[in-house]
């Protein structure tokens, strides 16, 4: 397949889409881990489990920039194990615009969906405040409906050599909360915008910080140890500890490199 594709010359994932199916999603599945394949005894081949249900799912619209990549341990599982939403930037290079990994036998927090069961948007939009209550106090960090697998570094791996396919050295990250950005910073990727405002929340969390001060146990996310933690202080941010909404953060990945980059040093997660 490498070297067909090198053949090919493709530099895009318009250019991936275009393919026929087969082709594509061959491609699409190097963005899965083969870890995670064999956990769930997944045939790359046919993409489907020991039972003969399709476990893969790649939505690639021809006419889009865009893909997302699913995987679930069986066919009944409502959430995916790993769900991977990749895009054409405006910078010509690829973004790992959204990632989930989650543990498909893990209890499950609902606080993707408001008590009249809209969507939040993983709480972005709106809040599930007892759902979130019961993931904060089982250890979780904001957005996550299960806990995860412990795959990201494999996750970013992959996608570094999905990139190398179409003639990237580079791809960036869009860290959808405090937490995210902290691990991603942990396995070497540096900071394209934002990195000041997270120095900003880390001088504010410290002892006699704007934000520090505002841990004042008001509710169950501003409890004053909140701070010296990685997922107390996204929870903070994301209760809205701050006078602005979490965002304006974009990170990137150099291929082969770390960016050293750390803005929560000596941080607990």
């Amino acid at each position: 397949m490498d070297a067909r594709v090198e053949g090919l010359g493709l530099g895009s994932i318009q250019e991936i889409n275009a393919l026929p199916r087969e082709m594509s999603e061959a491609l699409y599945l190097r963005l899965v881990p083969e870890d995670l394949l064999q956990r769930f005894q997944i045939d790359p081949a046919t993409l489907r489990g020991p039972d003969g249900t399709r476990l893969v799912r790649v939505t690639a619209p021809e006419d889009r920039p865009w893909v997302r990549v699913e995987v679930r341990a069986t066919g009944e599982d409502r959430d995916p194990a790993l769900l991977v939403d990749v895009e054409m930037s405006s910078l010509s290079v690829p973004e790992l615009a959204f990632v989930q990994i989650t543990d498909p036998a893990a209890p499950r927090y609902a606080i993707d969906r408001d008590p009249d069961g809209l969507d939040t948007l993983f709480g972005t939009v709106s809040r599930n405040l007892p759902e979130e209550r019961r993931a904060l106090g089982d250890g979780l960090a904001p957005g996550q409906v299960r806990r995860g697998l412990r795959m990201l570094a494999r996750v970013l791996e992959a996608m570094e050599q999905f990139c190398s396919l179409i003639g990237k050295e580079i791809y960036l990250i869009d860290p959808l909360f405090y937490h995210s950005a902290i691990l991603y910073e942990r396995h070497g990727c540096g900071y394209l915008m934002g990195r000041e405002i997270m120095e900003g929340v880390h001088e504010g969390f410290a002892p006699g910080g704007g934000l520090a001060e505002r841990l004042d146990g008001s509710s169950p996310f501003r409890q004053p140890q909140a701070a010296r933690t990685v997922r107390g202080r996204s929870w903070a941010l994301h209760d809205g500890v701050t006078d602005h909404p979490w965002g304006g953060v974009k990170m990137y990945k150099a291929a082969g490199r770390d960016a050293q980059v750390s803005t929560f040093p000596g941080a607990l997660y």
